[in-house]
């Protein structure tokens, strides 16, 4: 069934252009493996699936993830030429610019588009702290891990919080999805219990919960919230860059809005730190906090720079009935724009349906030019890396140390697929079993 469902996206692929995202990462038994999923057109929707996992026998360079991508592609003729955009995770071995998976992309597929994950990009941004709030991040991990890490002192910490709404910490870890602001804000919410716990068992980690740590503990509590937000609202299947960079712009001006707040001394958007200060904020520690919200704000717009340049050129795909005729006029489609501009049906659809089935479903018959633009440049490529990351879960699950030398791959490509197997077409290669 796995390889029915696999020659079924295939062919699809040959016909269609597409889209892909790809993530490596280790199982319980130390291999290297490689996910990639697909997004293409069919009948006009917009569908994801998977296209590929396979191990890596060697490493992990960009050349390694590159080969296996290629012989896949080459093993099953899919064409380069329907390749429109690939989203990889911006590490080293995918960013390279001789040896990278994406410069050898490049190579195959020149006119690929090429996305580094907006919401790992977000989160690089996120570990730009202040000498200070560094320490205060590495102390709260120090603190959540002593007492995580001894299966004693988790239960002493249970019987010390039965009252409180929230009985255990969350172990705090560089995994991407997990964000710090959940470990930020327990940490907070239980702070006294655990201040009382450390007075017991560590008296070096409790002499380290001053007044001015547990200030920033609740300020970084605040703005990871916030992080927290934003990475859940990218977190969609089919979440593109436009939309995607629409919640980053979002998130910039939230955090210039609390800027300009803690410059007036209003801290009624930061609860944890109202909470924790009554109010009072040394005057040191606000300026710390300022300073950071501005440096935050630079290194977004720094790190989205060429999403900004991108998604300007193609911002007539969101509303082609307000856009003017030089906005297409580098396509040559000015034509094509007054159809759409002078047709009240195809309004009427775009009010109703949203910009992507306008573009999926009416744009390629009215106007061509413009529709493809909008599909291989807007709509089809991935914004983020969100479903390959995601994908893993299913994969370890399947994977477990007791099935750790079995190769799953079949049996994941089925766990995740979205497309049926033709079963009375496999039932018909069956072979009978005659009687003897």
């Amino acid at each position: 069934m796995a390889n029915d469902v696999e020659n079924t996206l295939i062919e699809k692929l040959k016909m269609h252009p597409f889209s892909i995202q790809l993530d490596e990462t280790s199982t319980v038994a130390d291999e290297a493996v490689l996910i990639a999923y697909v997004q293409y057109i069919d009948d006009s929707e917009l569908k994801q699936d998977i296209l590929l996992s396979t191990n890596l026998s060697t490493t992990t360079r960009g050349e390694d993830i590159f080969h296996a991508i290629d012989t896949y592609f080459t093993k099953n003729q899919i064409p380069y030429n329907n390749l429109v955009a690939c989203c990889t995770d911006g590490a080293a071995s995918m960013m390279g610019k001789n040896k990278g998976f994406n410069a050898r992309l490049k190579e195959k597929a020149p006119y690929c588009l090429v996305f580094h994950c907006m919401i790992h990009r977000q989160a690089l941004a996120s570990k730009h702290l202040s000498d200070e709030l560094n320490e205060t991040m590495k102390t709260v991990v120090k603190i959540v891990n002593f007492i995580k890490a001894r299966p004693v002192n988790k239960r002493i910490f249970a019987e010390l919080c039965e009252d409180e709404v929230h009985q255990t910490l969350l172990l705090h870890t560089e995994v991407r999805w997990l964000s710090r602001g959940q470990v930020l804000v327990r940490f907070i919410e239980l702070k006294e219990k655990i201040k009382e716990f450390l007075k017991m068992n560590n008296q070096k980690l409790f002499d380290e919960m001053t007044d001015a740590f547990l200030i920033r503990t609740s300020y970084l509590a605040d703005i990871f919230s916030l992080y927290n937000e934003t990475n859940k609202r990218m977190q969609s299947a089919d979440a593109n860059v436009l939309e995607c960079k629409e919640i980053i712009d979002a998130f910039v001006h939230k955090v210039d809005f609390r800027r300009n707040k803690l410059m007036k001394r209003d801290l009624h958007h930061f609860p944890s730190l109202l909470k924790q200060t009554g109010g009072n904020l040394p005057e040191s520690l606000s300026k710390e906090f300022i300073l950071h919200m501005e440096r935050l704000q630079k290194e977004m717009t720094s790190r989205f720079s060429d999403v900004d340049e991108h998604v300007a050129k193609c911002a007539w795909v969101m509303d082609p009935f307000t856009a003017q005729e030089e906005d297409v006029e580098y396509l040559q489609a000015e034509d094509e724009l007054f159809d759409i501009k002078s047709n009240s049906l195809l309004r009427r659809f775009f009010n109703e349906h949203g910009y992507k089935r306008f573009w999926l479903v009416k744009g390629p018959n009215v106007a061509p030019k413009l529709a493809h633009h909008a599909t291989t440049r807007l709509i089809l490529p991935f914004a983020t890396t969100y479903l390959s990351e995601t994908a893993f879960s299913s994969l370890v699950t399947i994977k477990t140390k007791a099935r750790n030398k079995l190769d799953v791959h079949h049996d994941f490509r089925m766990a995740v697929t979205k497309i049926m197997p033709n079963i009375q077409s496999l039932a018909l290669d069956m072979q009978a079993q005659t009687s003897h």
